[in-house]
């Protein structure tokens, strides 16, 4: 089983407005709702890709049976903690004139202790030998800042395999519990060492240290300059491809379900990072967060195979 966690789930608003100008009336050309949240992302992908998950997480409020019977409508599994807060909507605003994407995103409901323990119960009842556990995303101002860790350590304890996608404190505390793989950018390495980390070079020197407290598997989002996987000795970089982006949001998320298929289908170190490449590029080509599809894909795979190099 493939399990996903959001712990800060949103409603993800697309605003599209052509020419957007600030301190004025704006008026949208399109407007459209997706479920959200990182881990709803990933299991959105992953049901594309034929492979079933579980969703866990918080969610409340007006949003919380359009969530579910989307979910439902999707066929992807899900549990969530009924929490007495909303769940919060996030707002993106697309300035196709201008090319220029903005995101207002909420900070989250408060949860209550009730409903965190009633979720770490649910989640190490929902944990067993075998399973790819994903967590991802922010999570509320009101759950520690050592969650990640506190979930790896309960997943790894069962026998499951971890991924984590998070930054800053949450990715550092992440780290602490040695998960299998994770997948921050290059921002998200510039946050963990406080210094600027922005070319290959670098990516490589700070993953090194990062290999060195025990995580093994590394991939590396570039944004449009590519990405980098490094697995134990392999190291490879797969050049950004030139698409048209209608949206970046959840480019990363179909990255990390590109984890989990190569886990699931057993692929080498360069077809992992060429599918998740790919995944990453078909994703910036559609509108709002939708999932990306499988035969889309594969379509443009070749065009990353011919761009890699191990490095």
């Amino acid at each position: 089983m493939v399990i996903t966690v959001t712990l800060n789930p949103a409603m993800d608003k697309t605003l599209i407005i052509d020419d957007f100008k600030l301190g004025a009336v704006n008026r949208t050309s399109d407007i459209r709702y997706d479920i959200g949240g990182k881990g709803i992302n990933v299991s959105k992908v992953l049901k594309n890709f034929g492979i079933e998950s579980l969703a866990l997480g918080f969610l409340g409020g007006t949003w919380k049976n359009s969530f579910e019977k989307e979910l439902d409508r999707r066929g992807v599994g899900h549990k969530f903690i009924n929490i007495e807060a909303s769940t919060r909507t996030n707002t993106k605003v697309v300035d196709r004139k201008n090319n220029v994407y903005t995101d207002i995103n909420e900070a989250g409901p408060i949860i209550a202790e009730t409903e965190l323990k009633q979720f770490v119960d649910l989640y190490s009842e929902s944990c067993s030998q075998g399973d790819i556990v994903v967590l991802s995303g922010g999570i509320p101002s009101s759950v520690p800042k050592d969650i990640y860790g506190t979930l790896i350590k309960i997943a790894k304890s069962k026998g499951a395999i971890t991924i984590l996608d998070a930054e800053g404190e949450l990715l550092a505390n992440g780290l602490k519990e040695k998960p299998y793989a994770i997948k921050p950018n290059n921002h998200e390495l510039s946050l963990l060492f406080n210094k600027s980390i922005d070319n290959l070079d670098q990516i490589i020197d700070s993953c090194r240290e990062i290999k060195a407290q025990g995580v093994e598997n590394i991939l590396v989002s570039m944004g449009s300059e590519g990405a980098t996987y490094i697995s134990g000795d392999k190291k490879y970089f797969a050049k950004g491809l030139k698409v048209p982006v209608r949206s970046t949001v959840g480019a990363g998320d179909s990255m990390v379900a590109a984890l989990v298929y190569s886990i699931v289908n057993n692929l080498d170190i360069k077809e992992t990072l060429i599918f998740a490449q790919a995944c990453g590029a078909v994703t910036v080509t559609l509108e709002g967060t939708e999932a990306c599809k499988l035969s889309d894909v594969e379509a443009i795979m070749e065009r990353v195979r011919e761009n890699i190099k191990e490095v």
